[in-house]
């Protein structure tokens, strides 16, 4: 079956500069991405959290707008403006009615071109950034997991967690967040997604005006690639004074993009993701051992993990994590049944064809495609795929992730006194 996916198109700019362009006529909202390869990869150990720190600073003041004209021109049109960073790139993004897209544009482009960066706001913000690592150490969870991911990928870049240190934050100045700001933000290392009622023309002349014609004088920088990180077990556990126990697991996975990431997706829906997912039905519905329950796949260039994580109380944690261990031998032992793949692939299909009906999410999905492969999101290739994947590929998928062999673990808790890596391990008949 083929769906609508609308008009979709890359095109690329002689400096370099990438264009995704999904229009749907149906909507009267434009949903405008900056995508930049700037992100966790790109750091090192000494300026560890600068791409999150820019992604703060440049709505700090630029060289034609304060920080107080930038979301009040957003908000004066009653559109959106925001920002994130994942481990590797920065997205700065506005969503608005279809005839306030070039102003939002021409906001988007100040702040990528011209962020004044000054100290005294610098220093501001930067209390602000360490507030944001304070709130994330006082979140179990947060810690859980950032620990788990820090051990996983250990000796890699993508070890570090978005957020820096406090160390590395203290050291960073103006002319540290320029040089990197130089370095990366370039032409070749952007992508701009646009989705939304907009015609190709306008969304051409738009990035011509705001962008394309803007990069005069910027240099190429050499493409950067990641390695595999090292595989290894290990297990990492943290006191704290609390009344859960919170315990994640991870596993060798597929790298974005990779063959085998469609079935990874749909093993993720009928193990652990869904509330009819195994793992749910099993630990949180059966034996009622937690709330929360969940395992989903984090792929980036060339690595990828499986994480399962869950929250339970300390006395629990052995019962959880052999609950867990019971689910994940059960299918690499039977594999998933023909009801459970049908059903995996309807979920899949339907969150995909959804996700058309959000300008937001398609300029996320084709900009994060487009940054990380250089290539076009296919639609209808991603729905044939989920189509002709079989339970073969799934078991398939299964015995590559769930290789104990190099699994990690992380606990926190108030008792840290029991081992979860090694109830992982033992395998009890």
């Amino acid at each position: 079956m083929c769906y609508n996916i609308h008009m979709q198109k890359l095109i690329e700019f002689e400096s370099g500069l990438k264009l995704v362009l999904v229009q749907n006529t149906a909507v009267r909202s434009v949903a405008l991405g900056v995508f930049v390869g700037a992100g966790v990869v790109k750091e090192t150990p000494d300026i560890a959290g600068i791409s999150h720190f820019i992604e703060h600073m440049v709505f700090k003041g630029t060289k034609h707008r304060s920080s107080f004209d930038i979301v009040n021109e957003i908000d004066s049109i009653g559109a959106q403006i925001n920002a994130y960073t994942s481990k590797s790139y920065t997205c700065f993004y506005t969503v608005s009615i279809d005839t306030n897209a070039q102003k939002c544009a021409d906001v988007l482009s100040d702040i990528y071109f011209n962020p004044s960066f000054d100290q005294k706001e610098l220093e501001r913000e930067r209390r602000v950034v360490i507030e944001e690592i304070n709130e994330s150490e006082d979140t179990p969870d947060d810690v859980c997991l950032e620990g788990l991911l820090s051990e996983f990928f250990k000796d890699s870049p993508l070890e570090k967690p978005i957020l820096g240190s406090k160390k590395t934050l203290a050291a960073m100045t103006s002319e540290t967040l320029f040089d990197y700001h130089n370095k990366y933000y370039t032409a070749p290392n952007t992508v701009i997604s646009i989705a939304g009622n907009i015609s190709e023309k306008s969304a051409i002349e738009l990035v011509n005006l705001c962008f394309e014609g803007k990069f005069s004088g910027r240099l190429e920088k050499a493409k950067h690639t990641l390695g595999p990180a090292d595989r290894h077990s290990a297990f990492t556990k943290k006191k704290k004074q609390i009344e859960q126990a919170h315990v994640a697991l991870a596993f060798p996975s597929y790298a974005y993009n990779a063959d085998g990431s469609v079935a990874v997706q749909l093993m993720s829906a009928i193990f652990s993701m869904e509330m009819s997912s195994r793992l749910f039905q099993s630990v949180r519905e059966k034996l009622g051992l937690c709330y929360t329950i969940a395992g989903y796949p984090s792929s980036y260039e060339n690595n990828g993990a499986y994480i399962i994580y869950t929250s339970t109380n300390p006395e629990n944690v052995e019962k959880a994590v052999r609950a867990i261990r019971g689910e994940i031998d059960l299918l690499l032992e039977k594999g998933v049944t023909d009801a459970e793949l049908n059903k995996g692939k309807e979920q899949l299909k339907t969150s995909l064809v959804l996700g058309q009906e959000s300008t937001s999410a398609m300029m996320r999905t084709f900009g994060a495609h487009a940054m990380q492969t250089g290539s076009l999101y296919d639609f209808n290739a991603r729905i044939s795929a989920i189509d002709g994947t079989t339970k073969e590929d799934i078991l398939k998928a299964a015995h590559k992730i769930f290789d104990l062999n190099n699994a990690c673990a992380s606990l926190v808790s108030p008792d840290i006194g029991i081992d979860v890596l090694k109830i992982l391990k033992d395998k009890r008949d």
